[in-house]
């Protein structure tokens, strides 16, 4: 992969959701693809930017029998 291929490393994706890149896969057609995770901190100051809670109901992944923190 070269650099123009790389997205932002911290992004807004759909709903608000703050996420980040944390590592590269090797998807089914052999191009590389982006693993994001939720930011629940910033990792730089370590301020609380959103929970587990928000990033299931922004990303409307919310079940009734799932529990919360």
């Amino acid at each position: 992969m070269s650099g123009e291929d790389f997205e932002p490393l911290i992004t807004v994706g759909d709903g608000g959701i703050l996420y980040m890149s944390v590592g590269l896969i090797e998807m089914e057609d052999d191009e590389p693809g982006m693993i994001d995770h939720p930011v629940f901190f910033c990792p730089f100051c370590g301020t609380k930017l959103q929970t587990a809670d928000d990033v299931r109901a922004k990303s409307g992944a919310l079940d009734e029998d799932e529990p919360t923190s």
